[in-house]
């Protein structure tokens, strides 16, 4: 039975005691390990932080108060509960690119409760798919100075960003450090991979909402399908990944099975 109760994200934690939470959580998973992923769902509904900084990472599950990434607070929970629930089994379920992670849509807002799964669905969009929109711009820009006969260069990330939001990464990235406050990495560069991932997943959707802003709805509608697709593709291309590692491993285990037979 999935709860219906829903607390929201506070910014006054001090009556909440994560560890309690969390201890609830890996007795649920101990006492039911069939229902793990739904009791991992339950908890999140009920986890009222929405930012931390733990050994030094910040997690920020709730980026500008609008989009909820609600994978890396589940993989914060099951680091911290240590359940017998083996880390490779949840961190692929977290790797899936599944929306609702393997559930109904239905059955995950019940789960997580309508905020939070409206807040998920900001994500997705605001970070997730203009993610893969970039990516999917970059390559276009690629094909298309091959198919001109022209050199490569590192300009193609550059380029999608001034196509898509008008600016440099760099100007682009300006901007938004001076209005959220947020720095780079010491030691690093400005260009990509200079800061957090946490900083990384602001950014993207700071210039989701840019672009939200400055286009009109119908290119809004395909740059999101763009997205989409891309995003698809790169899924069925994990898929086929993971199937291509199966069959090896298969014929390697089928291999070692031929050789002890042939010793007895």
């Amino acid at each position: 039975m999935v709860r219906n109760e829903h607390k929201e994200f506070i910014s006054d934690v001090t009556a909440w005691k994560p560890d309690v939470i969390i201890s609830s959580l890996q007795s649920q998973i101990d006492g039911n390990a069939r229902d793990w992923k739904l009791s991992v769902l339950e908890t999140i509904a009920e986890w009222p932080i929405a930012r931390e900084t733990i050994a030094g990472r910040t997690m920020d599950y709730l980026i500008a108060g609008e989009a909820f990434d609600w994978r890396l607070l589940a993989e914060r929970l099951l680091d911290a509960c240590s359940s017998k629930i083996e880390n490779e089994i949840w961190l692929e379920w977290l790797s899936e690119s599944a929306l609702f992670g393997g559930f109904a849509e239905s059955e995950f807002m019940r789960a997580v409760g309508v905020d939070k799964f409206r807040a998920h669905l900001s994500y997705f969009y605001g970070v997730t798919v203009e993610q893969a929109l970039l990516v999917s711009v970059e390559e276009e820009i690629t094909h298309t100075r091959v198919a001109s006969g022209r050199e490569l260069s590192d300009g193609s990330l550059e380029r999608a960003h001034e196509l898509l939001y008008g600016n440099s990464r760099g100007q682009l990235w300006e901007v938004f450090s001076l209005e959220t406050g947020l720095q780079p990495i010491p030691g690093r560069s400005q260009g990509k991979g200079a800061h957090s991932l946490a900083s990384e997943d602001a950014f993207t959707y700071w210039l989701f909402k840019l672009r939200m802003e400055r286009s009109d709805p119908a290119k809004i509608a395909s740059d999101t399908r763009k997205g989409l697709t891309k995003l698809e593709r790169m899924r069925q291309n994990n898929d086929r990944r993971k199937m291509l590692l199966h069959s090896d491993e298969l014929q390697r285990q089928l291999s070692r099975q031929r050789g002890h037979e042939k010793v007895l």
